[in-house]
């Protein structure tokens, strides 16, 4: 019995000492927790704390006074940026500024010293080719038609007209003499002929017309554009003169007579005869235009008076155009253009000729020259002409109304009789 006491004790104090040591390890736990409890309360005390709190408050405003410190330093700078934005785009435009008054200057020094005439300049090459191309429909217009409905031909002041202008080579002494009429069925033919000779004597008119009325008033009290043509012709000596008896490097005054000229010269092709303010017409074209109008009486009178009213509001146009085209236009040109009537030669010239009308003739001699070639001189070649534009001419043909043959020869007229119908059998 005492042996299961024992045994029974035994059991019970194992059981008691495993307990106990689960009960001290649990002491251990709460320990532990105990101490992390004190520890997290010491924290929570010292947060809570006066002085805590003051810290963190100086720490806070510390920090929030460098960064406004920073905040007002970094907005001074961007000011200090905006204020340099500011000065550079002051300079910039300042920049922009002095490169459109250098660009402005630089224009001006080129146009002073470039003689080239710009695109939209009335008076550079290809306008000028356009309005001398103009000036030929004009003057074929104020011929007219010549249809016999419209207009009566003086045939024997025309023979005088095609012996004066036709083209001559080593003097020879081929004459136009009028056929016998009642002879002739068919004058159209030798119409292209006729208009031919009379837009010649046209131009020829118009141009001595100005060169006679320069003469008469170049003395005594000139008229306005004749003083500024003197002026400018006296300028431009003097610039010239300026330049060669000066010494100086510059390039303006080396162009400055060449670029007088080139103004004054557009400047009277601009409004050289143009109407006269409350006045109208210039007398000039005034006189010109009765001239003409009188001297194409003696050649084709127009019968029609709806014709002759519409030829006549033309002229004065055609008049002022010829002249500024061949006494001031042309001297805008640099060298300066010239014109020239191809009247000493009768074979055809393709590199300064053209041949009026439609068909290719171009083998056959030159009858006359209807339109004066226009050219320029080339400083490297002088003798070489660079046409501007071809001379017009007429190409011999066979003609109804007319017989060329040699004044001096001893023909006579049933000679001239069968001749003339050999030429008509042979067309």
């Amino acid at each position: 019995m005492n042996s299961n006491f024992n045994n029974n004790e035994k059991i019970l104090t194992e059981v008691l000492d495993e307990n106990s040591k689960k009960e001290c390890r649990e002491c251990k736990l709460l320990e532990e927790q105990n101490r992390e409890l004190e520890e997290r309360i010491k924290e929570l005390n010292i947060i809570g704390n006066t002085d805590f709190n003051i810290t963190i408050a100086a720490i806070k405003k510390r920090h929030e006074e460098e960064i406004k410190s920073k905040d007002e330093e970094i907005k001074s700078k961007d000011e200090k940026i905006k204020s340099k934005d500011e000065e550079i785009k002051s300079k910039n435009e300042e920049i922009t500024k002095l490169k459109q008054e250098n660009s402005k200057y630089q224009f001006k020094l080129g146009s002073a010293t470039t003689f080239r005439l710009s695109d939209n300049d009335k008076n550079n090459p290809v306008q000028l080719n356009e309005d001398i191309s103009n000036i030929q429909d004009g003057l074929d217009s104020y011929v007219t038609n010549l249809r016999k409905s419209d207009v009566d031909i003086n045939l024997k002041n025309i023979t005088d007209l095609l012996n004066k202008y036709r083209a001559k080579k080593n003097k020879n002494t081929n004459t136009f003499t009028l056929n016998n009429l009642n002879e002739i069925d068919e004058i159209n033919d030798d119409i292209p002929l006729i208009k031919a000779v009379l837009q010649r004597h046209v131009l020829h008119t118009i141009l001595d017309s100005f060169s006679d009325y320069q003469r008469r008033n170049s003395r005594k009290n000139p008229p306005l554009e004749l003083q500024f043509l003197n002026k400018a012709e006296e300028l431009e000596k003097l610039a010239n003169r300026l330049e060669k008896e000066r010494i100086g490097g510059d390039v303006v005054t080396s162009a400055c007579s060449v670029k007088i000229r080139q103004q004054s010269f557009a400047a009277l092709g601009n409004r050289g005869f143009s109407n006269i303010q409350e006045k109208g017409l210039h007398d000039f074209i005034k006189e010109s235009k009765e001239r003409l109008n009188k001297e194409m009486e003696s050649y084709r009178r127009i019968t029609n008076p709806t014709k002759k009213e519409e030829v006549d509001k033309k002229v004065a146009d055609l008049i002022r155009e010829v002249v500024r085209l061949f006494y001031f236009r042309l001297k805008t040109q640099e060298p300066i253009a010239e014109f020239k009537w191809l009247d000493d030669n009768d074979e055809f010239d393709p590199a300064h000729m053209i041949e009026h009308g439609d068909e290719e003739n171009e083998n056959r001699p030159v009858e006359m020259c209807i339109f004066p070639l226009i050219y320029k001189c080339d400083e490297s070649q002088p003798n070489k002409l660079q046409p501007y534009t071809k001379a017009t001419v007429f190409i011999r043909d066979h003609y109804n109304l007319f017989n060329l043959s040699d004044k001096n020869s001893n023909s006579n007229p049933i000679q001239n009789f069968f001749g003339y119908f050999q030429k008509k059998s042979n067309k």
